[in-house]
């Protein structure tokens, strides 16, 4: 999925750029957001082992930590702030892009297995629907790419496009938002994590929780898109 022109300054609104919604409705259709890590693939089998190892490493090299000081550094900055980079650009004022490049290598999407029924689940939306992650475009791209859903997506909204800002924090939603010109009431949004959810709910979004049980079983392909 290739950057659009102009994405900073002038972006569509959500509302026009997919033509093929005008059809007879009289009303706005709604506007899909989609978590991506544990929420459209199980990633705590595809990516977080790796990512995990990743980021220790860059923690050790970087900070001077031991293994188990690194492990408990990443787990106590993303229990307190929602992402360890967070905790890194305020304690140990880390190179943000640096720090991101590291832990999301191209190998970092290679077993992420294609999905069918997700494709076909995805196709059936009455709505344009967006990518909203607290990890990289290219890591993004490559995973949907995997899933065989990328044509699915009008576009990516990432870490870097939040501002560095990522989920739960209000901000980010409000970056997103204001960059699509779309109403929070408008929007159905899909996340594992309740405390994404919490924040979405603050600000007037449908919610929908994906289970980690309910992934692995495909059961979002279940839900009823609304």
């Amino acid at each position: 999925m290739k950057a659009r022109r102009g994405q900073r300054r002038g972006a569509r609104r959500a509302d026009r750029i997919l033509p093929r919604f005008l059809g007879q409705r009289r009303r706005p259709w709604p506007v899909y957001l989609f978590d991506l890590d544990n929420t459209l693939y199980d990633a705590n089998i595809h990516c977080f082992p790796q990512m995990h190892r990743y980021m220790h490493a860059y923690l050790e090299e970087k900070l001077g930590l031991d293994p188990a000081a690194a492990v408990a550094l990443r787990q106590r900055y993303w229990r307190r702030y929602g992402t360890t980079l967070a905790g890194l650009i305020r304690h140990h004022d880390t190179n943000p892009y640096e720090f991101l490049e590291a832990i999301h290598p191209p190998a970092l999407a290679a077993t992420v297995p294609r999905n069918r029924q997700l494709q076909r689940w995805l196709e059936g939306l009455d709505g344009p629907a967006y990518i909203f992650t607290n990890s990289i475009r290219a890591h993004a791209e490559r995973v949907v790419q995997r899933l065989g859903v990328a044509h699915v997506f009008v576009e990516i909204f990432d870490l870097v496009a939040a501002g560095l800002r990522g989920k739960p924090d209000p901000q980010a939603y409000r970056h997103l938002l204001r960059r699509y010109r779309v109403a929070a009431r408008r929007c159905h949004f899909y996340d594992d994590s309740r405390a994404n959810l919490r924040s979405a709910r603050r600000l007037g979004m449908a919610t929908t929780w994906v289970h980690p049980v309910r992934r692995r079983r495909d059961q979002l392909t279940q839900l009823p898109p609304r």
